[in-house]
């Protein structure tokens, strides 16, 4: 295995991330041969403000973008408040315990996640009682169609 070289394990690791190896033909060859190394950047470029967007007056302050988990929130919220189909079709053909079997806490979880943006770790906390308030409540659910299922099979092979 070579190891010298721009080609070697030790130039992969040395070189900095996004930049190609170096050409063969620029590279040194020999044992001794180390890859090209760039000097560290000074501080003037690290505490450099970042670009300004033209279209902002200048001394606005800098526009805010959402938490991280966002998403998150919204994708927990949607998926409790799409929980209650299930138990909606089960009321509707008349089986009036599933009411039971609809995830309100989860969808009350989803909403205070979205109504308290500005703590992200509530946010995230949140989150986590949505998911495991909808994951309950489709266990609850199955647990209570598998025993109506199984009455309908006996029914049904009982009249025929």
């Amino acid at each position: 295995m070579v190891t010298n070289g721009s080609g070697g394990p030790r130039a992969f690791w040395e070189r900095e991330h996004g930049s190609a190896p170096a050409s063969s033909a620029a590279a040194p060859r020999g044992p001794l041969a180390s890859p090209a190394r760039r000097e560290p950047t000074g501080l003037r470029e690290l505490s450099a403000p970042p670009p300004t967007d033209p279209a902002q007056p200048p001394g606005a302050p800098a526009p805010a973008g959402p938490p991280a988990r966002v998403g998150g929130a919204v994708a927990a919220l949607v998926v409790a408040v799409l929980s209650v189909a299930g138990p909606a079709l089960m009321v509707y053909l008349e089986y009036w315990f599933f009411l039971l079997a609809v995830n309100l806490p989860g969808i009350g979880f989803g909403i205070a996640a979205l109504t308290r943006l500005a703590d992200p770790a509530a946010v995230e906390r949140y989150i986590r009682y949505t998911w495991a308030c909808t994951f309950a409540y489709a266990a609850l659910f199955v647990l209570f169609t598998i025993p109506l299922a199984v009455i309908f099979a006996v029914m049904f092979l009982l009249t025929y």
